[in-house]
């Protein structure tokens, strides 16, 4: 009976691990994942069918404001139906989503 709660105490201490893994996506010269730059992902997917560019903030004088990063969105696809939007924080994968 005590290893119900052991199998329990496990999978509750694994599902917050779960969410932390990487998303990936096989292009033509291999794999690319959440944390590779820019210039990985072109390496081994080429260039994207779209990318749009969001500059950072900038203040009243021109600085960028504190924590604000610039943010770029690239479409690859669609391929049998599937287009892949990848989301780019300050030059690194953050997000990979499929749709079809």
């Amino acid at each position: 009976m005590k290893t119900v709660p052991l199998y329990l105490a496990a999978a509750i201490l694994l599902f917050p691990a779960m969410g932390a893994l990487a998303a990936t996506m096989r292009c033509d010269n291999g794999l690319i994942s959440t944390g590779d730059t820019a210039m990985v992902v072109t390496e081994k997917c080429g260039e994207p069918a779209s990318r749009q560019v969001t500059n950072p903030a900038v203040d009243g004088v021109g600085h960028v404001v504190r924590g604000a990063a610039t943010v770029e969105r690239w479409v690859y696809g669609p391929t049998n139906g599937m287009s892949y939007h990848l989301r780019f924080i300050d030059g690194r994968l953050a997000q990979i989503r499929s749709q079809r």
